[in-house]
């Protein structure tokens, strides 16, 4: 049975139940102001530690690039004093050659006044990669050494035989190739009547190497539908050397003019180091040796400064 209550009783029960209701609520607000003060705490807690990591972070980043700006300063100032130096050295050793009263090898000699010629009018248009500029400054300048040591038989500037790093990037490129180059220089001595024959053959297979890795047939020809030709239809080392100097921003007629001269300048080379290691004017000294080493080697780098 349903027990009745009186209204007094009824009111006292929706007190309580409010007063309950206001005790809840109480409970549940300062339970919420205090979650929101807790995780305002942690919040900014959070934020504090972060910005803490970032301005660290930030003052790292600008120290780093302070120094490696000053690094970068100190390096620029090295390659202008080394670049003018160069340029220097390339003069002098072009008015040495041209005094020479005599030239044994005059085809060297002219080649090289024409790789001089060409620097000069890539340099007057400029370039814009200053990489590929400085290393083509050089390669001119190892071309007169060259021609200037095979000439008059002196040794080879000292310049030219600090390390160019060719034996790590050819490293990088191809252990076999790598073993040829040092068993080319291995070789290269005036009593080696074989020397000619290996030196040149693995010089002309490291040339190949980099054409063929940084300037893949198909990428040529997508490149440039209409490329030149070789007699079996495959892109010239022109159309290559084209490709890689356009992939550099450097593909001006001058700049490409002068990077085939360059390695023409080289091949021919050949001739005269086979005729001295079994023609009848004898062997080459170890000087003449030595500047056709290094200039080899001057421009297996170029090439690898335009390719990579």
């Amino acid at each position: 049975m349903v027990r009745r209550v009186t209204p007094a009783e009824y009111n006292a029960m929706v007190r309580r139940q409010n007063q309950e209701i206001d005790r809840v609520n109480r409970a549940n607000k300062a339970a919420y102001e205090k979650w929101v003060r807790d995780t305002n705490r942690e919040i900014d807690r959070i934020n504090q530690h972060n910005k803490r990591l970032v301005d660290n972070h930030n003052r790292e980043v600008r120290q780093y690039n302070q120094k490696r700006q000053a690094a970068i300063g100190k390096y620029n100032q090295a390659v202008r004093t080394h670049n003018a130096q160069v340029e220097r050295d390339r003069q002098r050793r072009l008015s040495a050659l041209r005094a020479l009263t005599t030239s044994r090898y005059a085809d060297v000699r002219d080649s090289s006044f024409d790789l001089s010629a060409r620097y000069d009018r890539v340099e007057a248009i400029g370039s814009a990669n200053t990489d590929i500029l400085a290393a083509a400054k050089r390669e001119s300048s190892n071309s007169a050494a060259v021609a200037y040591a095979l000439n008059a038989d002196t040794e080879a500037p000292t310049e030219s035989a600090q390390d160019t790093g060719i034996l790590d990037y050819l490293t990088d490129l191809s252990q076999d190739l790598c073993d040829r180059w040092k068993g080319a220089l291995f070789a290269l001595n005036p009593a080696n009547t074989d020397a000619a024959r290996h030196f040149c053959t693995s010089v002309r297979e490291i040339f190949t190497e980099i054409l063929d890795r940084w300037a893949d047939d198909k990428d040529v020809i997508a490149a440039d539908p209409s490329y030149e030709k070789t007699p079996n239809g495959t892109p010239s080392r022109k159309a290559k050397v084209r490709y890689l100097l356009k992939q550099k921003g450097a593909d001006s007629p001058e700049m490409l003019g002068f990077v085939e001269k360059d390695i023409d300048d080289i091949l021919q080379l050949f001739p005269v180091f086979n005729k001295a290691t079994h023609g009848a004017a004898g062997t080459l000294t170890f000087a003449s040796l030595k500047a056709l080493r290094q200039r080899v080697e001057g421009g297996i780098m170029f090439l690898a400064t335009i390719a990579s």
